[in-house]
């Protein structure tokens, strides 16, 4: 694939994280989700499936794009596309905060169900290191929540 190919494929990974906020499903779904986002223009669908499993482009997406791509550890070996971006209201990011997720299998962040998989969920540490009670949180998804607890605290001085 062209490094052009390659960046239209990053862009609209994202868009389709930004506008589904918390995507889980097959690899054949996400490919066609990005492959329609893109249009005409799209490389073939085993292109993309090449270039979105590298752990190269995941990385990629996390650091430059605000965006998660894993593939998860559950029996169905399902994809997840989450969106990392933070809101910069510190209003908003307090209620994101207090909202609980629906059971102690979900991630606090993207809300996405890991259940029989808690290898997949860590607990949120304070600054002493000890787990903070029911916080459970990928370890993509934990920089966004920090940055949304620091925003909070920085709005409350």
């Amino acid at each position: 694939m062209k490094l052009e190919d390659q960046l239209i494929v990053l862009a609209h990974t994202a868009y389709c994280a930004k506008f589904y906020i918390a995507f889980r499903g097959s690899l054949e779904k996400l490919i066609e989700l990005i492959a329609y986002s893109i249009g005409e223009a799209a490389p073939d669908a085993d292109q993309i499936s090449v270039f979105i499993r590298k752990e190269e482009t995941q990385r990629t997406l996390e650091v430059t794009y605000e965006t998660a791509l894993w593939r998860s550890a559950d029996r169905t070996q399902s994809w997840r596309l989450i969106c990392l971006a933070v809101t910069a209201d510190p209003e908003v990011a307090k209620r994101l905060l207090a909202k609980r997720p629906p059971s102690p299998d979900c991630c606090a962040y993207c809300l996405q169900d890991e259940r029989g998989v808690m290898e997949a969920l860590k607990p949120e540490l304070d600054i002493y290191n000890n787990p903070i009670p029911g916080v459970m949180l990928h370890r993509q998804c934990s920089r966004p929540w920090g940055l949304m607890r620091d925003l909070v605290a920085r709005a409350k001085s």
